[in-house]
């Protein structure tokens, strides 16, 4: 297992590379619905989408997964391991699904994020639309920006 950065030494050398939706789950499960078994962790749509993921000597530490919509990218399940935060790597996977985005033609990229993540994603651009709602007991509003220019 890859071990985490300690805060004295600079950012880890990341590999960003696509990967098979199943390999998202043990992180989707760990990071995002620990309380869910794994087969329940797969999306309908997670066949037809593009998943990448950060990896740091050989483990995946990152994921986020992509989906063309009418309304632009979409991602899902976007999440970085505990040890990991704060280092910049949620932020690295992030540009590198906007560059995704933006070669597939894409000219809007968004989510529904989780209220709590709404900070980060403004430092990053996106803005908030529409009004907080709840999934499973959990605050989220929709985050969005423009791709390109």
């Amino acid at each position: 297992m890859a071990k985490a950065p300690d805060e004295r030494k600079s950012a880890p050398d990341v590999a960003i590379r696509s990967i098979m939706a199943a390999d998202t789950l043990d992180i989707r499960q760990a990071v995002l619905w620990p309380g869910l078994p794994r087969h329940d962790l797969m999306l309908e749509e997670d066949a037809e989408g593009t998943h990448f993921g950060a990896f740091v000597d050989g483990e995946i530490i990152a994921i986020i997964s992509l989906f063309r919509t009418p309304h632009g990218v979409r991602f899902r399940k976007f999440a970085t391991l505990s040890d990991w935060r704060g280092n910049g790597i949620g932020t690295r996977l992030l540009r590198h699904a906007l560059s995704w985005a933006q070669a597939e033609g894409a000219d809007r990229i968004w989510c529904d994020a989780r209220l709590s993540a709404k900070a980060f994603y403004e430092r990053l651009g996106f803005e908030a639309e529409g009004n907080v709602f709840q999934k499973a007991g959990v605050a989220y509003i929709v985050m969005a920006r423009g791709i390109g220019g």
